[in-house]
């Protein structure tokens, strides 16, 4: 019993991580796909650091060009305003402390400056108040749109909007609360942002070495690619780069990003079947060595069992649903528990869970397969035994 209970409990630790992992995968890619559709398929960014998104393996040296500046981004808008609409946006600080009256945050408030369009483009609602105007977009009026997080942290018992705010001593009106939008791939920085004025940013905050990044849309989505071209045009105009220069900035596709961090999983996935087969793999051989152990001793008991009327087939029939019995247990097991991880990484990502029907039939064919053979070659001895000298063994 003991034996065979280990060995169900390896099997159930590889259809664990055969399950768990890759049904968690499946999520990752579910919230992926989810986040950057808000964006829209016919958005593109543009930004002074060419993306190096990857997961394990050895980490590729990021490439900074020179910071977009303000005035170029404003120019930029400008000309390509007639292609489609352009919003432009520059990190204040990552570590900001939020105070009101009645309390404060801690020093891990993203704060950032943004235009009017911003809110549209970035995936962002509005739970109560409203965002920036275009001319607030771009004034020094010192306006703040919070996170829903920020908003329960300093007014927990009533409506932030219409209130003041102090981001490290300097006083801000909030106008609107965003929407709560949730951890983001385990980061729940999404409602700890603070939205502020552009123009209060370059005011206050910006200097020359401070890079805007830039979200364009196209105002037709089948012609993306064209709008593509038109905005590295218009911004190597911008650059006054010649023909030859290469492009001192990147261009990305908002959907190409979350291809590539899916295209990333691809490792994961890999070591999640590695995983999974060497561990089912040591778990068929223990099988194997149980059922085994077992006809020797149960010799006595198939010996009686052929005295009575039992044929070989009998024999080999018992110890091979025997195999694929303690097989399917071990499964069923690890099902659960994979089941259990997937249903955890869905809510820590804020998405539904979607029962893995695939892995799980995968994982009932798997312990079939195992049990199978690992039952073949003991039921295969227990069939040959002599009933005579098996009931005269012990």
């Amino acid at each position: 019993m003991l034996r065979t209970v280990i060995t169900a409990l390896i099997i159930a630790i590889g259809i664990l991580a055969l399950v768990g992992i890759l049904s968690s995968i499946d999520g990752i890619k579910t919230f992926l796909n989810t986040s950057f559709n808000k964006l829209g398929s016919n958005s593109f960014n543009i930004r002074n650091t060419a993306s190096n998104l990857h997961f394990g393996g050895s980490r590729a040296k990021r490439i900074y060009y020179k910071p977009i500046t303000y005035k170029e981004a404003l120019t930029f808008k400008e000309k390509f305003d007639a292609f489609g609409k352009v919003s432009f946006s520059s990190m204040v600080s990552f570590d900001a402390r939020c105070k009101s009256d009645y309390d404060e945050t801690n020093p891990n408030v993203f704060v950032m400056g943004t235009d009017d369009n911003y809110l549209g483009m970035s995936g962002y609602e509005m739970a109560t108040g409203r965002y920036f105007t275009e001319y607030e977009g771009f004034s020094s009026k010192p306006l703040a749109v919070v996170g829903k997080e920020v908003a329960d942290i300093l007014y927990p018992k009533m409506d932030a909007t219409d209130s003041m705010i102090k981001i490290d001593g300097l006083k801000y009106k909030i106008i609107g609360v965003l929407a709560e939008k949730g951890a983001s791939l385990g980061m729940g920085a999404a409602d700890r942002q603070v939205f502020i004025p552009i123009g209060f940013a370059r005011t206050n905050f910006i200097n020359n070495e401070t890079s805007m990044q830039i979200i364009c849309t196209s105002n037709d989505v089948e012609q993306v690619d064209m709008a593509i071209n038109e905005a590295t045009l218009t911004f190597r105009q911008i650059r006054n780069l010649n023909t030859k220069d290469p492009n001192n900035f990147e261009i990305t596709k908002s959907d190409a990003i979350a291809a590539k961090l899916i295209d990333n999983l691809a490792m994961v996935q890999l070591a999640a079947y590695f995983i999974a087969i060497i561990t089912l793999l040591g778990a068929g051989i223990g099988l194997m060595n149980i059922m085994l152990v077992g006809v020797t001793e149960r010799t006595k008991e198939i010996g009686t069992a052929k005295a009575i009327g039992a044929k070989s087939v009998d024999i080999r029939k018992q110890f091979i649903v025997e195999a694929i019995v303690v097989c399917q247990i071990g499964g069923g097991v690890g099902v659960i528990l994979g089941m259990l991880v997937g249903f955890s990484v869905a809510k820590g990502l804020g998405i539904p869970f979607t029962m893995p029907w695939t892995w799980v039939i995968v994982a009932v064919i798997v312990c079939f397969i195992i049990g199978l053979l690992s039952g073949l070659y003991p039921a295969a001895k227990a069939a040959k035994l002599n009933p005579i000298d098996s009931l005269r063994y012990e």
